[in-house]
């Protein structure tokens, strides 16, 4: 185990052998094995690091495989994609792992969605394309208006985030994905990262200008069904968000229920858990504790379920959350 002290000055000692023009091996222990390093150029801004495992030895071994652990960009003098062998060598575990290739790729998604969205500034005028005519885009959002529209409508108003007195509406929201890295595309990006996420956004703007305009009418669809939601107090919606609102501000975990069903009253004990959440239609019976669902059971048949309407009141110690 190496103290504080060796530790700083192998990793020292590696860092030298990275910005050296020397090519030879680099000869250290790591954790309970030896390791040796080595070098080799990619291009003149690049030197790939492979390295070679050896447990009983601390010198090159005859038909030892060399794996890759790591790619040193000359021009920065920093260590990207580093692998678990090189971990200790390279020092500071988050900048190790802020430069992994996942990680890297993580950084360009994000920068490229914003400066798309920074470009589309969320306005259709800026697209050069007035309507929807490619045929898979348009199978894809019949669909999207159909059923996803009404779903996201739901939960944007059960959600609580936006303002009941103020029209709602959504931001466009870039959804662009970085193709897995070639080597050719992960060092272009390392060179430059602000241009390679310009470069990506430009080409995603260019090459789915279509797809964006669908996302608008998708949108668009969604405004107007919450609109309708919000406009219609028959809609049981309004019921399971108070609900939801009720029991949701309490600690309960066990809540006593009231419901009137087929003109039935019935009282039973069931999990607060389900009443904090979207019911879409109705409850199951199986969040009723067992002796009140056998009862259920025989009132209102198996497999029975109660909606947001046939509740009363719900109760938690003796104090009313809904009715």
């Amino acid at each position: 185990m190496l103290t504080p002290e060796e530790k700083a000055a192998l990793q020292g000692e590696f860092q030298n052998w990275l910005a050296g023009t020397d090519c030879g091996a680099f000869h250290c222990k790591v954790r309970s094995f030896n390791v040796t390093l080595i070098r080799v150029a990619k291009n003149e801004d690049f030197d790939y690091i492979y390295c070679q495992r050896q447990y009983h030895s601390t010198g090159l071994e005859r038909g030892a495989k060399f794996e890759y652990v790591g790619v040193y960009c000359k021009r920065d003098g920093i260590l990207y994609d580093g692998q678990y062998d090189i971990q200790e060598l390279a020092g500071d575990l988050e900048r190790f792992n802020e430069r992994s290739a996942e990680m890297l790729r993580l950084k360009l998604k994000k920068a490229a969605r914003e400066a798309v969205e920074a470009a589309i500034s969320n306005d259709r005028k800026n697209l050069r394309v007035k309507k929807v005519a490619n045929a898979q885009i348009l199978n894809r959002m019949e669909y999207s208006l159909k059923h996803s529209a009404p779903e996201k409508a739901r939960a944007a108003y059960l959600s609580g985030e936006y303002d009941d007195d103020e029209p709602f509406s959504l931001t466009f929201q870039c959804d662009y994905s970085p193709e897995n890295w070639t080597e050719d595309s992960l060092l272009a990006y390392i060179l430059n990262p602000a241009q390679y996420a310009e470069m990506e956004a430009a080409a995603f703007v260019e090459s789915n200008q279509e797809d964006m305009l669908a996302d608008f009418l998708y949108m668009d669809a969604v405004a107007a069904e919450y609109k309708a939601l919000t406009d219609n107090p028959a809609n049981p919606v309004h019921k399971v968000k108070r609900i939801m609102a009720a029991v949701g501000a309490s600690s309960a975990k066990t809540v006593t229920v009231t419901v009137c069903k087929d003109g039935i009253p019935f009282t039973f004990k069931a999990e607060a858990s389900q009443f904090r959440m979207d019911c879409t239609s109705s409850y199951n019976e199986w969040n009723i504790k067992a002796p009140d669902r056998k009862e259920f059971e025989r009132l209102f048949g198996r497999s029975g379920r109660y909606t947001p309407e046939d509740i009363v009141r719900i109760e938690y110690a003796r104090t009313v959350l809904y009715q």
